[in-house]
């Protein structure tokens, strides 16, 4: 393989060869970032929060979202708006705490004061303005361009020519139907959110969640707990340990690679993995619990007890095929360029966000059904956190694995180099990926990269 960058090209595909490559100045590069900021994400539609965050009229968040500081808030009328966070008097930061409720918003340099719905409402020294000027349309919060809603999950487009949310949400809003029906009433945001800093550029970690390879060895310790807990479940209580065909197997990454790929292969979607507009998702059998709606012998009577009986009223309101699909199974979807929305031990809600080529901003919360019992309350946000979590078993080898990786990228600056995504394009035994999986989910999300991004004149 030539090492060398001698073009602009940063993708190269070659399907009589069956090679992917992508150069690793995407991850370092400046201009590359600069290109991205510019050409993805001022067109695509990006996440902003959840309707249930802005549970009554009144209720603001402050968010950082493409670089931009925003008001995402509800007015005295319930309607959503979502603002730029800076007056227009001399561009004071309107909101400064990251939540609360508010009748109108007051800029602390000059006291320009606003309406929940972003009209100007005071202007002090009013005398030295015309008549009617705190009045005047254009003088009040400047919204973004474009704010939409798919099922209660809020995105917004600084591009005002773009298509609709829906539109552009394509294929994926089947598998966030599947997210959003786990409750019979509303899925609500569990106060609490994590943010933190990882030292490595933001494509990495969509990438880490597209990979079918790195389970096994990123992950190794969580299988070796995993295998541990079951033996000493079967020493504890053997009856216990055969409740479940689901969850009582060998839970190490092989049995797990292949469930994943064998259910795959059945699925409408099978290999056809593009959902369109450069998103993804895939299901799988779930190995572990979940709190919708599949009890694990490692928690209480009273968790099965509860888990029975939401399984019942979803298979009444989702028939029983859509029912097992939703409880029995794991989710992921990757919304391009930077969602993620993870329903395993848990469900995660997942932003990342680049400010420098080598560090991005990560962003996390977690959903859950409004009326869920206390009990599998508690039961989720073990398992959240026992995973997904900051401190978890998963996050934080994923953390390490793409921070080495990017500290790879600046030794390779030398000479330029290409990361090699081409397992799969033509496998000498396509069988293997019913047992392996495949790169393909990553060449769709670099696909659709580089019909944004394209070739670039780099130094």
């Amino acid at each position: 393989m030539d090492q060398l960058v001698n073009d602009n090209r940063l993708i190269r595909i070659d399907s009589e060869r069956a090679q992917f490559l992508v150069s690793r100045r995407v991850f370092t590069d400046p201009a590359v970032l600069a290109a991205e900021q510019e050409r993805i994400f001022t067109k695509c539609w990006l996440y902003l929060g959840h309707d249930s965050e802005l549970a009554k009229p009144g209720n603001y968040l402050s968010r950082h979202v493409a670089g931009r500081d925003l008001i995402f808030n509800r007015d005295a009328r319930g309607t959503v708006h979502a603002f730029y966070n800076l007056c227009v008097h001399r561009g004071g930061r309107i909101c400064r705490d990251r939540s609360g409720s508010a009748r109108m918003f007051a800029c602390i340099y000059h006291g320009w004061v606003y309406d929940a719905d972003g009209s100007l409402r005071t202007v002090p020294q009013e005398d030295l303005y015309p008549e009617g000027y705190a009045k005047t349309h254009h003088r009040g919060l400047v919204p973004v361009p474009r704010l939409e809603q798919y099922r209660g999950f809020w995105f917004i487009c600084l591009d005002p020519g773009a298509m609709s949310l829906s539109d552009y949400l394509a294929g994926a809003k089947e598998y966030i139907d599947d997210i959003a029906d786990q409750s019979e009433v509303a899925m609500t945001i569990v106060p609490g959110a994590q943010e933190f800093t990882v030292n490595a550029n933001w494509k990495l970690w969509h990438e880490n969640g597209m990979d079918p390879f790195h389970v096994a060895s990123v992950h190794a310790s969580y299988f070796d707990f995993a295998i541990e807990t079951n033996k000493n479940l079967k020493t504890r209580d053997p009856g216990a340990a055969e409740a479940s065909d689901l969850v009582n197997v060998r839970i190490d990454a092989t049995e797990m690679m292949k469930r994943r790929y064998v259910e795959l292969m059945k699925s409408k979607q099978a290999l056809q993995l593009d959902l369109g507009n450069g998103h993804m998702a895939y299901h799988y059998p779930s190995t572990h619990g979940r709190p919708v709606a599949l009890w694990h012998p490692t928690w209480s009577d009273a968790a099965r007890n509860d888990i029975n009986e939401v399984y019942r009223r979803l298979v009444e309101r989702c028939g029983e095929e859509r029912a097992k699909r939703i409880a029995h199974q794991d989710h992921h979807i990757l919304i391009f360029p930077n969602l993620a929305i993870v329903d395993n031990h848990g469900i995660m809600i997942r932003t990342y966000y680049s400010d420098t080529p080598e560090s991005m901003t990560v962003q996390s919360w977690t959903i859950a059904p409004q009326e869920e019992t206390p009990e599998l309350r508690r039961v989720r946000l073990y398992s959240y956190m026992d995973f997904l979590g900051p401190a978890g078993f998963g996050t934080p080898d994923d953390i390490e694995a793409i921070e080495e990786a990017q500290r790879g990228y600046r030794a390779s600056q030398d000479f330029g180099g290409w990361n090699d995504v081409s397992a799969g394009m033509a496998p000498k035994n396509p069988a293997g990926r019913a047992a392996h999986g495949d790169e393909g989910r990553i060449r769709v999300f670099w696909s659709t990269w580089d019909k944004y991004v394209g070739p670039l004149a780099l130094g």
